[in-house]
């Protein structure tokens, strides 16, 4: 049996590395363990999602186990929706908490870097511009977009108000009318 240990791993991660394993079985029983209710109930929905409706849950001594067995599946084809546009007009993700916001958008970035149908484009402005400079946090994921073929377009006067023009490292410099004009052709996702 295969054992993936979830345990400590903060979302997205339980997901992410639950979809590699199943990518990897071989017809084998798979255990994922994880140790706390969301990531449980996260991990479940994407099993189901995935065709296994045979996953089975088991309460351990701290943690849970999800077992599942590979061989019985009726996948289900990931959209190839390559007219998607992520739209990110912040460094942080939602509203209160900016700390747990800059989490969630750091893991919503990478998030990103695991989709079975990439983006097309990720567009950046006001302080989501922020993200595309040097020393962000999210730079290595923006980096493996772009080497995946996402575009990444960063808005040229957001970086200039925040004076750092001149420290983009990753993707390419838009415009306010080039932005208008990719939201309304594209399928837009928001974070």
């Amino acid at each position: 049996m295969r054992i993936v240990d979830c345990i400590g791993d903060v979302c997205p991660m339980p997901v992410i590395r639950t979809k590699k394993a199943l990518a990897e079985a071989k017809g084998e029983q798979m255990e994922i363990r994880v140790d706390n209710g969301i990531s449980l109930e996260n991990v479940q929905k994407y099993i189901y999602s995935r065709g296994h409706r045979d996953a089975v849950c088991i309460t351990r001594d701290g943690y849970f186990a999800i077992v599942v067995n590979t061989k019985e599946v009726a996948r289900k084809s990931a959209s190839k929706d390559t007219d998607s546009i992520v739209i990110i007009s912040s460094d942080v993700m939602g509203h209160g908490d900016d700390d747990l916001g800059r989490k969630l958008m750091q893991g919503f970035i990478y998030a990103l870097t695991q989709l079975e149908a990439l983006p097309h484009k990720v567009v950046l402005y006001n302080r989501g511009a922020l993200l595309a400079v040097e020393d962000s946090p999210v730079l290595e994921d923006l980096h493996t977009l772009t080497v995946a073929g996402v575009q990444i377009l960063t808005c040229g006067l957001c970086l200039s108000h925040f004076e750092c023009e001149d420290k983009l490292a990753v993707g390419e410099i838009t415009n306010m009318y080039a932005i208008v004009e990719m939201m309304q052709g594209g399928n837009v996702i928001r974070p």
